[in-house]
């Protein structure tokens, strides 16, 4: 019978009873038998000793990561595998990688792995202040050494809110270092606070963690070099946006300026102080970004020069603390750190641009982007001061060929790269410049698959304009919802926040659908634009899919109107999304060409390619109206899975 009593102490990592017995070095106490910083437990609780990993699945797991390191990924992929990896091999749930910014000095969490799906969204925003009195993370990050805690000894209420948020008890952080400089820290999340596994866990992460150290910053650095050479591929496509398609309507060319600006860095708040020459009131346009929610509002109002002056009296650009600034408050202005970027055109009107982020400060490489991309604004207000002052004819006639030109360019050129699927999409406009609108967006990872159709109410270059202006918004949110219905909503949102007091609201219909390229299944919701035709092969049959909703921008809140559906396509199948420009055309005789002839035409031509049928179809239909005018815009797209 063992004799000891329950109280007995013994060393965790050789699992040697026995009295305190060993060397104190650098204030802490080294067991005589292992040589290994002495944790001592009471027995009931002490380990069985058995190894989370057994010598062939640590060697497995080496292997695994060296895997990782070799290959050539992004950022995102690489943190993604990193800890799927850990997760798999080591069996744990919640882990997170945080990085370093110390140019911001903060720390952000960068990537959340967790079976909770909701959980991985919910936390993701997570950053720190790289100071001292965030407590433990930031101490550990200091000293570049491991450490294990407990969330209940944190007086800090940040890791109440985590834990609450995260059901953590207690976490294990490992910096992640190079060249002695921590990039950033890795964390385990435990539902326990006396999780003595841990220390398997820090042996087996610390062996692993020096390569990842030294990806993480080559991915680092390359994604920086890619962000800045895409900002500045994007600044010069907005740039000739504006330049040519909001020549003659400045208010809006301001909107969309601001939308650009704030899109670059995610500014929750961008404002421009316009005062033409010698007068005594400025104009200030304000651009409100929720970053959450992402919810777009504007509005535009008139103040006295007075109050702004001292503002207009900058003249390079200039940080400022908001909480400083009477001048910034009183423009409703709150947030961590303003940028102002101060010009004057040619006409003598004096400018101030201003973009605030609530939480964060500007790096270098975002005030770089942002000074070209105000450079390249000016040149766009300098034309567009330029452009009025053109006669009449001639200023309808330039804005109808560069607004026709620019729609050209945004519409899609080609077909996206989906492996076994076939595409086509055209659209013919009634008056040069159409409001209609088809796009295939395709996710970074190439796995989802987004394809709209809508129509804008009205024709020529104001419905161009609000197109124009709908691309924009709905490239951004693809990318951060998932919910083709979230996305319509948040259209709906913009349309009628800019649109609710124009002498001419507008209005739009749309058809959304969200491809899983992998799975096959296509979530769709409609918003008052009518059905669409699946034809199925197996069966070779068509069915009409009916969508509801109502048209976005009529009202403030549609969710009354919600709807989202989903349905399979199998090989062979083919959909067809089209406008009521192609149903509504009518011949000298005052007939349409119809649903009926459309699904015809659409049957006898399912053998081509998609943008075959299209083209087919197409031809029926002018041969069906001869020589009638156009009165709307027709548009179609066809996907075929193969």
């Amino acid at each position: 019978m063992d004799s000891r009593r329950d109280d007995d102490r013994i060393c965790l990592l050789c699992a040697e009873p026995q009295l305190p017995n060993g060397i104190t070095r650098n204030g802490r106490f080294f067991c005589q038998t292992c040589d290994r910083e002495w944790i001592l437990e009471k027995r009931k609780i002490a380990r069985i000793g058995k190894n989370i990993l057994s010598s062939k699945e640590k060697t497995e797991f080496l292997l695994d990561n060296l895997s990782i390191f070799n290959s050539s990924m992004g950022l995102d992929e690489l943190m993604q595998r990193f800890a799927e990896l850990i997760s798999v091999r080591l069996k744990r749930d919640k882990i997170a990688i945080f990085i370093t910014n110390l140019e911001l000095g903060e720390i952000k969490l960068a990537y959340y792995s967790s079976r909770q799906k909701t959980l991985q969204r919910a936390i993701k925003r997570i950053t720190l202040d790289y100071d001292l009195s965030f407590g433990v993370l930031v101490e550990t990050m200091a000293k570049g050494e491991p450490c294990f805690y407990k969330f209940s000894d944190q007086s800090h209420p940040f890791y109440d809110f985590y834990s609450k948020l995260t059901g953590t008890k207690s976490q294990l952080v490992i910096p992640i270092l190079y060249a002695n400089t921590a990039v950033g820290m890795l964390s385990i999340d435990y539902d326990l606070e006396d999780y003595s596994d841990y220390f398997e866990d820090q042996e087996i992460l610390q062996l692993v963690v020096g390569q990842f150290a030294v990806s993480l910053r080559n991915s680092l650095i390359f994604s920086k070099s890619e962000n800045q050479s895409k900002n500045f591929r994007s600044l010069h496509t907005a740039a000739l946006t504006l330049s040519q398609l909001y020549l003659n309507n400045h208010d809006e060319m301001i909107r969309m300026i601001l939308l650009t600006l704030s899109g670059i860095v995610e500014s929750s708040l961008t404002c421009l102080i316009e005062r033409t020459l010698e007068s005594s009131k400025a104009k200030v346009f304000r651009l409100y970004r929720d970053l959450e929610n992402y919810q777009i509002h504007t509005d535009t109002k008139t103040i006295e020069v007075e109050q702004m002056n001292p503002l207009l009296q900058i003249k390079e650009t200039i940080t400022m603390d908001p909480s400083t600034s009477a001048n910034l408050e009183a423009l409703g202005i709150e947030g961590k750190e303003s940028m102002l970027f101060p010009l004057t055109l040619e006409n003598g009107t004096n400018c101030i641009f201003i973009l605030t982020k609530q939480e964060s400060r500007f790096p270098n490489d975002e005030i770089e982007a942002l000074n070209a991309f105000v450079s390249l604004a000016r040149i766009t207000m300098e034309n567009a001061n330029l452009y009025q002052n053109l006669s009449n004819k001639e200023r309808l006639e330039k804005e109808i060929e560069i607004a026709k030109e620019i729609q050209s360019t945004l519409l899609p050129r080609n077909s996206p790269e989906a492996e076994g699927f076939s595409f086509g999409g055209f659209m013919v406009p009634a008056r040069g410049i159409g409001g209609d609108y088809y796009d295939f967006i395709l996710s970074p990872n190439r796995n989802e698959l987004f394809i709209c159709i809508g129509d804008v109410s009205g024709k020529g270059v104001a419905a161009g304009l609000v197109m124009a202006t709908v691309r924009t918004i709905l490239h951004s949110l693809v990318r951060v919802k998932d919910s083709p219905w979230e996305i319509l909503n948040d259209i709906n949102n913009y349309l009628y926040a800019s649109y609710k007091e124009a002498i001419t609201p507008r209005f739009m219909s749309m058809i959304l659908l969200r491809w899983n390229l992998i799975t096959g299944e296509v979530q769709y919701s409609g918003a008052g634009h009518g059905s669409f035709y699946h034809y199925h092969s197996d069966s070779n049959s068509l069915s009409v899919i009916e969508t509801e909703g109502v048209i976005l921008g009529i009202q403030p809140d549609i969710s009354l109107f919600r709807n989202e559906s989903k349905l399979r396509f199998d090989s062979g199948d083919t959909i067809l999304l089209y406008t009521d420009g192609v149903t509504e055309a009518r011949n000298a005789d005052g007939f349409e060409f119809g649903e009926s002839e459309l699904k015809s035409n659409f049957f006898s031509f399912i053998s081509l390619e998609p943008k075959n049928i299209l083209e087919r179809i197409y031809s029926e239909l002018k041969e069906f109206v001869k020589e009638q005018e156009q009165h709307d815009d027709i548009t179609m797209v066809a996907v075929r899975k193969i």
